[in-house]
């Protein structure tokens, strides 16, 4: 016989983590989509800008924040990578064993 209060929790549970996964993967994607279409949005009004030398070299500011924009996608994929390893795992471990020691695993996997 399922306990429904372990049964309800845990599959509260459930849902909260995949909230909260939900919310980084998304607020770590908007970072990047917003600095990305940023650049793009200034390459085409502001090309004079992004055009500026940086002393006697060849290398302009539209370089800088491309590399700029490259270091940001890898330091967000460390970041959500980090947060998947630390975080993310131990927590959705505990969750499936709270969901499969309530029942409600199997439950979900039947689509109930």
């Amino acid at each position: 016989m399922k306990n429904t209060s372990e049964y309800t929790q845990s599959v509260e549970n459930f849902q909260k983590f995949v909230s909260l996964r939900n919310k980084v993967a998304i607020w770590l994607s908007v970072v990047i989509l917003v600095c990305y279409y940023a650049f793009v949005i200034s390459v085409g009004m502001f090309p004079e800008v992004l055009g500026y030398r940086l002393g006697p070299s060849s290398i302009t500011l539209g370089i800088l924040i491309g590399i700029f924009l490259i270091m940001l996608c890898i330091l967000t994929t460390g970041l959500y990578t980090f947060f998947a390893n630390q975080h993310f795992d131990k927590l959705q471990s505990n969750v499936l064993e709270e969901l499969e020691r309530s029942g409600a695993l199997e439950d979900l996997k039947n689509g109930k």
